[in-house]
C-alpha cells in the first residue's frame, strides 16, 4: 500500500523535479525524500522515473502517476472532511444570526429541542450566513430579511425594535419615543458584536461616542453608570432605567 504522505511528496518533487528543492519544501531529508520515491516505484512496480548523472525526472509514466496520486490526495480529504461533518451533524447543532436578539429570544427553546446535541451559536453578516447554510455549516440562520432562494425555507418569525436605555435621572427620562437624530451626539454604552445593530447606530449616529464592553460585564457598568446604553423588545432591560423607543425605521 502507497503511503499517502509518499505521494504529496511525490507531487511537490513533480512540481521542480529537483530533490533539494523538494525537500526544503517539504522539511524533510533529500534523502528520505529519495527512499519515498523509491518506495512508491516498487509499489506500483512500473518505472517513474528518468535518471540520469545529476538528475532525477519523471518519465511517462510518473506524470501519469500524478494525475492519480492527486485524486487519491483529494479522495482522501474528502472522506475526513465527510466523516467530520458526519460527526458534527450527530452532534452538533449550529445556528446563526445577524443579531443576538433571536439567540436570546429562542435560547431556552433550543436547548428543550436539541437537549442531546452541543449548541453552538454564531453572529455574522447576512450575506455570510446564508453562504454557510447552503454548505451546510449552520443547521439554521436569523437573517434580518426574507431569502429569496428556492433551495431554502423561510419563514417571518418576530419583529425586533430598539430602544435606549436612560437613567431615570437622565434629561431623556422623560420621553416615550425619541429619534436617531435627537439622539446624535450623545455618548453609549453598548455590548460587543451586536451584529446588524452595530451598523444600524455607526450609520445614524455619526457624532456619538460608543463604549462597547463585554457581554458579561455590560450590565453592572450600565447600572452604576449615567452613560446612555440600548435594548430592544426581545431583550430584558435594566430594572432602574427608562425604555425609550427610537422611532426611525
Amino acid at each position: 500500500m502507497i503511503n499517502l504522505d509518499f505521494l504529496n511528496y511525490f507531487i511537490e518533487f513533480s512540481k521542480t523535479e529537483n530533490l533539494t528543492k523538494a525537500s526544503k519544501t517539504l522539511n524533510v531529508s533529500q534523502s528520505a525524500l529519495t527512499r519515498a520515491m523509491q518506495k512508491i516505484e516498487q509499489e506500483v512496480d512500473v518505472p517513474l522515473f528518468k535518471h540520469t548523472k545529476n538528475k532525477l525526472s519523471l518519465n511517462s509514466n510518473g506524470k501519469e502517476l500524478i494525475k492519480y496520486a492527486k485524486l487519491v490526495l483529494d479522495a482522501e480529504k474528502n472522506m475526513k472532511t465527510n466523516i467530520k461533518n458526519f460527526y458534527s451533524y450527530s452532534t452538533k447543532i449550529c445556528i446563526g444570526s445577524v443579531a443576538p436578539g433571536p439567540l436570546i429570544k429562542f435560547g431556552a427553546l433550543f436547548y428543550l429541542i436539541f437537549k442531546n446535541k452541543v449548541i453552538s451559536t454564531q453572529i455574522e453578516h447576512e450575506n455570510t450566513l446564508i453562504e454557510k447554510l447552503e454548505n451546510n455549516e449552520y443547521d439554521f440562520i436569523f437573517t434580518n430579511s426574507p431569502i429569496n432562494n428556492e433551495k431554502l425555507g423561510c419563514k417571518h418569525l418576530f419583529k425586533e425594535e430598539l430602544y435606549v436605555l436612560a437613567p431615570k435621572n437622565h434629561f431623556l427620562s422623560g420621553l416615550n419615543q425619541i429619534s436617531f437624530k435627537q439622539l446624535d451626539g450623545q455618548s453609549f454604552l453598548t455590548s460587543n458584536n451586536l451584529g446588524v445593530w452595530d451598523n444600524i447606530v455607526l450609520k445614524n449616529l455619526p457624532n456619538s461616542k460608543i463604549f462597547p464592553q463585554s457581554y458579561e460585564n455590560l450590565s453592572e457598568i450600565v447600572n452604576s453608570s449615567s452613560i446612555l446604553s440600548f435594548t430592544t423588545n426581545i431583550v430584558k432591560s435594566e430594572n432602574n432605567r427608562i425604555n425609550i423607543k427610537i422611532i426611525d425605521d
